[in-house]
Order: structure tokens, then C-alpha cells, then sequence
């Protein structure tokens, strides 16, 4: 009967070591690292996560001249396989003051907060707009068709109303209500001079209150018409 050897496991990760031995790898720098990938608050226990396997592992050496990683495997103590970590005994810079790094840290956590997306409530809809758009999902686009032709009708039918003289006689006091097409008050008190023309185009308009109606203008005192005038700036321009 033959025995086979257990695959030897990873081993706790001691926090001081007594060997001498330094990596070759280059250095590892606090202020490359991110902040919150480092642990300061007990400056005896100094840990951070090792660039190679991404764990946490402890700083040795911290009283002495050269701060190093403490040995350590690549995976979880006594669960994962004993495989040794190659930033093993990798020195570390301290180029940073622990009152640095816990600025920061907190400058950090800020920043994460505000990124962090807010939650957007819907907006709330009252009983009578969830009846009509349910109604319009139910009776469809042919039924809708119907009902926008017979609000047109009744539209119309204001509209002839409004236009139909009222029976009876006129007031007998008061001014009389134009009937023909109002025009404004500069262009009504202002005398017409015959036809204008604009400076630009040359479009040409036969009354003074038409030209208003269209939308002309003056520029430094000369006519203009809507589209000439509209590229202008709006301090430009002047009415009639």
C-alpha cells in the first residue's frame, strides 16, 4: 500500500521575520499605491495589498532601516496550495506621512461617494392620467381619429359663433369697433409713405402696415425685411 504526501498548504503570514534576505524587485512606493490599498491606523501592524497576488500582507522591518513584505504564499492560509509569492521580502518606500495618507484617504472616500449614482423616484402620476392612458391604449388609433374630428367640429362651430354679430342695436355711447384688419398703434399714427423696399434683398411690400404684419424692421435706420433682418442681432433691430 503506498502513501501518497498531502499537498502542502499555504502557511499563516508572519508579521516580523528575521531574515536578511531583500528582493531584487524594485521598491514599492506608498504614493503609487491607492489609499485605500493601505493601512496606517497602527503603524506596528503596517499592511497593504501585494501588487502580485492582491492580498493583504504585512510590512516587517518598520522600527528598522529597511521596510520589507513578510514571505507569504499566493493564496489563502492552510485553504489554497503553498505557492510563494515572488514581491516576498520586496522593499517599501515610505514616501508618504501617515497624516498624508489618511488625507488621502479621505479624499478618496469623497470622491467614491459622489460617484456613487442617486437613486431617481418616478415620477408620480395621479389617478385621472393613468385612467386617460389607459383608455387611449384600449381604444386605439381609429378611435382616436374619431374622437380629435369631432373636437374639430365643435372648434369650428366656437369659432362661427364668435364671428356672428350679436342681435340688437348698437351701443349708442362708446367708439365703434373696427371691422377691418387692426394694425398697430406706431403704424396707425404714422402717416403711410408708400411702398417700402428693403435694403438687402429688395423685397418690396405695398403699405407700411403689411410690412409690420411680415415682420420688417429697421437697422441703423434703414428697412429690412423679416428674413434680412433676422440676421441681425436682436439689439439691432427697431420697429416702425
Amino acid at each position: 500500500m503506498s502513501i501518497t504526501a498531502a499537498m502542502p498548504t499555504a502557511k499563516e503570514r508572519l508579521r516580523r521575520t528575521r531574515t536578511k534576505r531583500v528582493s531584487t524587485l524594485p521598491a514599492i512606493k506608498l504614493s503609487k499605491l491607492l489609499p485605500s490599498h493601505i493601512d496606517l491606523r497602527d503603524p506596528l501592524k503596517a499592511v497593504l495589498v501585494c501588487e502580485d497576488c492582491e492580498t493583504w500582507v504585512p510590512i516587517t522591518g518598520i522600527q528598522s532601516k529597511v521596510q520589507k513584505l513578510v514571505p507569504h504564499h499566493t493564496g489563502k492560509a492552510h485553504v489554497a496550495a503553498a505557492l510563494h509569492c515572488k514581491s516576498s521580502n520586496r522593499r517599501v518606500e515610505f514616501d508618504m506621512t501617515i497624516p498624508e495618507w489618511r488625507h488621502a484617504l479621505t479624499d478618496a472616500g469623497t470622491e467614491a461617494s459622489s460617484r456613487q449614482a442617486t437613486t431617481v423616484l418616478p415620477k408620480p402620476v395621479s389617478p385621472q392620467t393613468d385612467k386617460v392612458l389607459r383608455g387611449r391604449d384600449r381604444r386605439g388609433p381609429v378611435t382616436r381619429r374619431v374622437e380629435w374630428a369631432g373636437v374639430l367640429y365643435q372648434v369650428r362651430q366656437a369659432d362661427q359663433r364668435r364671428r356672428t354679430m350679436p342681435e340688437g342695436a348698437a351701443p349708442a355711447e362708446g367708439p365703434e369697433v373696427p371691422l377691418d384688419r387692426l394694425v398697430p398703434r406706431q403704424v396707425a399714427d404714422r402717416p403711410d409713405g408708400g411702398p417700402l423696399t428693403c435694403e438687402r434683398c429688395g423685397a418690396a411690400e405695398s403699405s407700411l402696415a403689411d410690412a409690420v404684419d411680415a415682420g420688417w424692421c429697421r437697422i441703423t435706420r434703414r428697412s429690412h425685411c423679416g428674413r434680412c433682418a433676422g440676421r441681425f442681432p436682436a439689439w439691432t433691430r427697431t420697429s416702425f
